[in-house]
């Protein structure tokens, strides 16, 4: 297994590993990878739907996704269409599911057809971006700094998360806007644009307020990394203090299979 950095930021990228005949016994290095540079980028992986489930189950209880619900495999989502998306520009920001009650720890999304040129994904790390709010709110040069947060008045706040666009069934969850990851103990910013609607037990205004100026901090480029996609290439990221969008900028074709991995109720 050959390793290196993806970006400052975040990530590893991993070649000469065989996840359908090795990943039983690769499992646990990976894990403790991911933990400490938050996304992973395993080149080269021919893997079926089964096997991408198999991979999977090593790393917990697979999660059901609304808009999959109706298809043969509920737990292998696919993300595709016909290439139409070119002069789009970006998805919105999110991490996975944060509607749900216990959002997933992990996302994993394999390539299965990309585009000659464009389709990327960027990722941002919501660690860094917590870790860095008092220094950035002292730096006055960029406007919306003026009004940005910091840790002390984020302390105890708490996010409403809609999930009703997929469906009166899905739940609506309020989470800390302030993460703790369950595992190591670091603090990240838990909100994003396209999931996260207000901040509750303050008014409309000053959810507005707070909310535009931490959504703007934590796609700052030093947080960072965008991945050009590779036939093959599987990522796995932590959906607990990673955030991500879908750059549309592409004319052909592209297809992706995404599974979630179950993870706890944010604290």
């Amino acid at each position: 297994m050959k390793i290196e950095s993806a970006a400052p930021a975040l990530g590893l990228r991993i070649c000469q590993l065989d996840l359908a005949k090795d990943g039983d016994r690769a499992t646990d290095e990976l894990r403790t990878l991911l933990l400490e540079h938050h996304l992973l980028v395993i080149a080269e992986q021919q893997l079926t739907s089964q096997q991408l489930m198999d991979f999977g189950r090593r790393w917990g209880e697979l999660m059901t996704h609304p808009s999959s619900m109706a298809h043969s495999n509920p737990y292998v989502q696919t993300l595709a269409n016909r290439g139409d998306l070119k002069g789009k520009g970006f998805g919105a920001w999110h991490s996975d599911m944060t509607w749900h009650p216990t959002p997933p720890w992990i996302t994993m999304l394999h390539a299965r057809t990309i585009p000659l040129s464009g389709g990327d994904t960027a990722y941002a790390n919501q660690h860094l971006a917590y870790e860095s709010l008092d220094r950035a709110s002292r730096d006055k040069r960029r406007m919306f700094r003026r009004n940005l947060a910091t840790q002390e008045e984020l302390t105890g706040l708490r996010a409403f998360h809609v999930g009703k666009g997929f469906g009166e069934h899905v739940p609506d969850s309020v989470h800390p806007v302030v993460r703790t990851h369950d595992e190591t103990g670091r603090k990240a910013l838990f909100i994003n644009p396209e999931f996260t609607s207000h901040i509750v037990d303050v008014t409309e205004r000053d959810s507005e307020r707070l909310l535009w100026p931490l959504w703007l901090h934590a796609i700052t480029e030093e947080f960072t990394y965008r991945h050009h996609w590779a036939t093959g290439d599987l990522v796995i990221w932590d959906n607990r203090s990673v955030m991500h969008t879908a750059i549309l900028d592409y004319d052909e074709p592209r297809s992706m299979s995404r599974i979630v991995i179950q993870g706890n109720v944010p604290v």
